[in-house]
Parts: structure tokens; sequence; C-alpha cells
């Protein structure tokens, strides 16, 4: 699913509609997340962004929990 490592740098960043099928979840509710900063995002341009898979990962890592939200620990 991810991109070869070993290749060039451009062919590793992945784009919006790959985060959300990675994430289950519509392409818009990445493009929003992105604008308001809250998902590592790589400016490629005024309107363009990319997304570099070790970030995501490591982003997802954060926000993995082991217990059900509004639980007491």
């Amino acid at each position: 699913m991810y991109p070869d490592l070993a290749s060039p740098v451009s062919a590793r960043l992945m784009t919006a509609v790959q985060v959300a099928e990675l994430l289950a979840v519509p392409k818009t509710r990445v493009w929003s997340m992105s604008r308001r900063g809250e998902i590592p995002t790589v400016r490629i341009g005024p309107r363009e962004v990319r997304y570099r898979p070790e970030d995501i990962e490591a982003w997802i890592a954060r926000r993995t929990t082991s217990r059900p939200r509004g639980t007491q620990p």
C-alpha cells in the first residue's frame, strides 16, 4: 500500500486520496484536517499538499489508545 521507500522523494509522498483510503475516511475530511493543521503535510505549492507515509504512521500511532474514549485510566 505504501510507496517504495527506495524510490525518489516525489514518489514516496501520498495524496489526500491515498491518506483517505488508509484512514477509511472521505478525502474531504483529510483536506479539512490538513487545512486546520490537524494532520502533518508537505506543502508543494500554494494549493497543493502531500503527505509523507512516515508522518502519517507516526500521527496514527500518537492517536492510538487502548481504552475507550471518555473512560478514566
